[in-house]
């Protein structure tokens, strides 16, 4: 059987395979089941690393605990496939499943193997876990109301020796003496370093990129507000963004951006698609008035709910200027949803019926804020 570097604990599957009792499971990892008494326990798959007598070398966690008492690791390792149990002889995996034998014989029947007990461990070295099987028991106690949490969990299953480069004198007492778990300290600052350097093609790829590295990609094609984004849509952004690059400082590719931070479809209205509308002598003044300032300004509609915070609004009236070409003025008005007399109503857009509501000027009730001041007899509020 080859020899497997690592194991990852990162998918729900992954947990799913362990045994639990009062631990639930989420897309984010473990976490303490709310409504659990004080504490609770999960026992992860055994975990083969394919070759007997094997020197484990580290555990990586990523955890949120509350203090060093909320979360206890165990660590058991042995080259033995089962064990006794009330002079039944139990497979690892048979013990670890078993919902007939209670978690205090399961930790009982496991002690004489345990290798590690650490409290709230981040980075581990594994310099006692020696055989070919080893599992892990967690245990989450509640402190202060607060439920810890497992996110990730990395296991590896060795890794070089910085011993093997020395003179044989000083190998003689094997991995477990001071000298070489010394050494293991810098083995695992270099074994990240490879881990980062085999892995930063990935960081390439928009959608598998790590958050803080999604700033740089931005800037790499010209985005440099990439701090004003959500996540998940500077990620479709980037994930698009060189092809649409081609043609920057167009009107196709502002809506691309704008629909992009809205989530939907923004609406222009531009000098030339008023001027149809010149044989029509009212509407056309009508148009004009409200949206053809001159040939070099547009006008961009965006629904309220789409951008329903003021904060949000000005980021995008912050993100239109960084996009819009130079020598063009646009002019940000966000519809309101409902039919309002003096306001312009968009069929299909806007048009909605609204529920009426009295003025009530108590002290508590207050004005709803306009954002920006929208000019007379504008359809809605002009940024």
């Amino acid at each position: 059987m080859e020899k497997l570097e690592y194991f990852v604990f990162n998918k729900k599957k992954d947990y799913k395979s362990g045994y639990r009792k009062g631990i639930q499971i989420s897309d984010e990892g473990l976490a303490l089941k709310e409504g659990a008494l004080e504490s609770g326990i999960f026992i992860s798959r055994l975990l083969d690393c394919g070759e007997e007598g094997n020197q484990w070398n580290r555990a990586v966690i990523q955890s949120e605990g509350y203090g060093d008492d909320s979360i206890r690791f165990y660590f058991y390792c042995s080259d033995e496939e089962q064990t006794a149990v009330d002079g039944r002889m139990y497979s690892w995996e048979e013990l670890i499943q078993s919902k007939k034998i209670s978690p205090k014989k399961k930790h009982q029947a496991m002690e004489p193997y345990l290798a590690h007990m650490v409290q709230n461990p981040r980075d581990v070295m594994l310099y006692r876990a020696r055989g070919r099987y080893l599992w892990i028991e967690i245990q989450l106690f509640c402190q202060a109301g607060f439920l810890p949490k497992i996110r990730h969990m990395k296991i590896y299953a060795g890794n070089r020796s910085f011993l093997n480069y020395l003179p044989l004198i000083y190998q003689t007492k094997g991995r477990e003496d001071f000298l070489g778990r010394f050494l293991g300290l810098f083995e695992a600052v270099y074994q990240d370093f490879d881990e980062k350097i085999k892995n930063s093609a990935r960081q390439l790829d928009p959608i598998s990129a790590e958050p803080e590295f999604l700033h740089w990609l931005a800037k790499w094609v010209g985005i440099s507000n990439a701090h004003l984004w959500q996540e998940d849509r500077l990620r479709i952004l980037l994930k698009g963004i060189v092809r649409e690059n081609m043609i920057r400082g167009t009107r196709e590719y502002m809506e691309y951006v704008i629909g992009i931070f809205t989530g939907e479809r923004p609406f222009f209205l531009e000098y030339c698609d008023i001027e149809q509308y010149r044989d029509n002598e009212a509407a056309y003044r009508r148009l004009k008035r409200f949206y053809a300032h001159g040939p070099y300004e547009v006008s961009v509609l965006v629904r309220e709910q789409a951008v329903p915070t003021v904060r949000e609004q000005q980021t995008l009236k912050k993100l239109i200027d960084d996009i819009k070409p130079a020598h063009i003025r646009i002019h940000l008005i966000i519809m309101r949803q409902g039919i309002y007399l003096g306001k312009n109503v968009y069929v299909g857009v806007n048009s909605t019926l609204v529920a009426y509501e009295r003025a009530n000027l108590n002290g508590v009730a207050a004005i709803p804020s306009i954002v920006g001041m929208a000019e007379p007899g504008r359809g809605g509020n002009e940024l």
